[in-house]
């Protein structure tokens, strides 16, 4: 992912002062063969795969005391094939070279067209699924919920381009391009199409974006684990919403569209969020009403997050990348181009990676890559959610508990404002001070007790922490704040899914399963609460 996304900056301006949207290599420089001829392809197995594709081959564990079952398959495998996926991957192959080693696609900008409607209808798919509208294979075990199909059908296609070889040339720029564009597209980025005026029943419209994320902490390379079967609840919430519309209290229609967001920085660096949000942040009829993201945070909780932070952890992505590594753990620490921060990942490819969040200056209008800048960025941004009618909205009513679940009320999950934060009050000194969260559950704390950051501080983590989560909220709401604008923006923390059947739980352990009753109550519980808050933001939008 690392030289995907260098190409994309490269293209977009270098790191620092380009303004132009993404397009990695612009149509028309692909030098095709003539019309209506047919390529000479083959496959190039001896390609370097990606982080993440050296995932699809480990199984699950299948031969210690807590399994039942016996499966040695791959994870992905079964995973795509119980949900009707695993076509996706070779109908793919066969597009790009055929078993008579030929090819229809003609050269670039055919190749980008290609990816980008697979990818697209990846992503219809996966909506198609969980919303019931597209039939499972029989005997499949994994409800319409689910969400890990469209991770693991999209990790096996971007195997397949990645050893795609036709005739025709192509730079390393171009083969990066069309990894970018396949990822975008197979994560809805391209999907979303808000409407304007009013809706069919004649209320008006009320539009929202939302937005989910990869499963993640799937383990180590090549060693069964079960954190290979992790699911997200925010990218399964996400799935579950794209394209609805609900009618709110006052008539008008909340109309949802949702994205799914990588667990790697690269991306996130390349600018990947504010090209996906930043054309519907710009006025027009079709504007946003609304930017939520979100993403799975702590046990049995929903947590509403006050603070987002510049700063970056020591956590890795699922590329195997970290942006701010144990050793210099400043702010205004940049890595250098070619640093490996994990033995056998992508090296660090584009200026400006590294502890604090820098975005690319097409949306933030401004150089903030070139040269470490304190307040710009901001250190710090803020929720404009309506923060009390989500904790005091009784979301949980109604929505069963999983077994093993807690929560102060008798259904569903705690709602809480999250206030605590981590700040540097000296920018050169890697002394942390950490201030705590309020505590209280679906209620407000009386707010003379809730304290904003320091203005002279420096970010180390927000409510969310110093992760990927936190830094979707932070780009998104720094979005709001450039665009100036007056709307609900902030981001949810939903309850962690993965919970399995342990002998203390009940049920039976099984770490060869792909699913169990608890893990999907919990998925099923979470998707439903969330709904609920979205629901609250629309109810109180101006």
């Amino acid at each position: 992912m690392s030289v995907l996304v260098a190409a994309v900056v490269a293209a977009c301006g270098g790191g620092g002062g380009g303004d132009s949207v993404v397009s990695i290599v612009p149509p028309g420089t692909g030098n095709p063969p003539p019309p209506n001829t047919m390529a000479k392809c083959s496959w190039d197995a001896s390609a370097k795969l990606a982080y993440e594709e050296r995932r699809l081959a480990t199984p699950l564990p299948y031969s210690t005391a807590s399994v039942v079952g016996i499966d040695e398959r791959p994870l992905a495998d079964r995973i795509v094939k119980d949900t009707g996926f695993d076509q996706f991957a070779p109908n793919f192959s066969a597009k790009l070279c055929g078993s008579d080693g030929r090819t229809s696609v003609a050269g670039y900008d055919a190749a980008v067209t290609l990816v980008k409607s697979e990818g697209a209808a990846l992503w219809r798919a996966a909506v198609d699924r969980v919303q019931g509208r597209r039939a499972s294979p029989a005997g499949s075990q994994l409800p319409n919920s689910d969400d890990r199909m469209l991770y693991w059908a999209r990790v096996q296609m971007t195997k397949v381009l990645r050893q795609w070889a036709p005739e025709f040339a192509l730079s390393d720029a171009q083969k990066a391009s069309l990894q970018w564009e396949f990822e975008r597209a197979s994560r809805g980025q391209y999907d979303i199409e808000l409407p304007e005026g009013n809706a069919p029943s004649g209320g008006k419209y009320r539009r929202m974006i939302v937005s989910g994320f990869d499963t993640f902490t799937l383990g180590a390379l090549g060693t069964p684990n079960t954190g290979l079967r992790n699911g997200n609840p925010s990218g399964a919430t996400a799935l579950e919403m794209d394209g609805r519309e609900i009618t709110l209290d006052d008539g008008s229609v909340l109309h949802v569209e949702s994205y799914v967001l990588p667990v790697s920085y690269d991306p996130f660096h390349a600018g990947m969020q504010e090209d996906t949000l930043g054309p519907w942040f710009k006025a027009g009829p079709k504007r946003v009403d609304a930017s939520i993201t979100m993403s799975q945070g702590s046990a049995n909780v929903f947590n509403l997050e006050q603070w987002n932070a510049r700063y970056h952890g020591p956590s890795a992505g699922n590329d195997g990348i970290i942006y701010c590594p144990v050793g210099n753990r400043l702010p205004k620490y940049v890595l250098p181009i070619g640093t490996i921060t994990v033995p056998n990942t992508a090296p660090i490819s584009m200026p400006g990676s590294g502890c604090d969040t820098n975005p690319q200056s097409r949306w933030l209008g401004y150089d903030a890559i070139s040269a470490w800048l304190k307040e710009a960025p901001p250190q710090f941004t803020t929720s404009s959610l309506p923060i009390a009618a989500m904790v005091t909205g009784k979301t949980g009513a109604g929505v069963a508990r999983p077994p093993g679940a807690t929560s102060e009320g008798t259904d569903g999950f705690d709602v809480t404002w999250h206030t605590n934060y981590a700040y540097f009050a000296d920018c050169d000194n890697e002394a942390g001070t950490s201030v705590a969260s309020n505590g209280v559950m679906n209620a407000m704390p009386d707010p003379s007790l809730v304290k904003a950051p320091p203005a002279t501080a420096c970010a180390q983590s927000g409510g969310g922490g110093n992760y990927l989560s936190n830094e979707s909220a932070y780009r998104n709401t720094l979005l709001r704040d450039t665009f100036k604008l007056d709307i609900p923006a902030g981001h949810i923390h939903v309850p962690v899914m993965t919970n399995f059947f342990t002998a203390a739980t009940g049920g039976v352990p099984d770490d060869n399963a792909m699913t169990d009753a608890r893990f999907e109550a919990y998925r099923t519980a979470i998707v439903a609460q969330t709904k609920k808050l979205l629901v609250v933001i629309g109810n109180n939008l101006k």
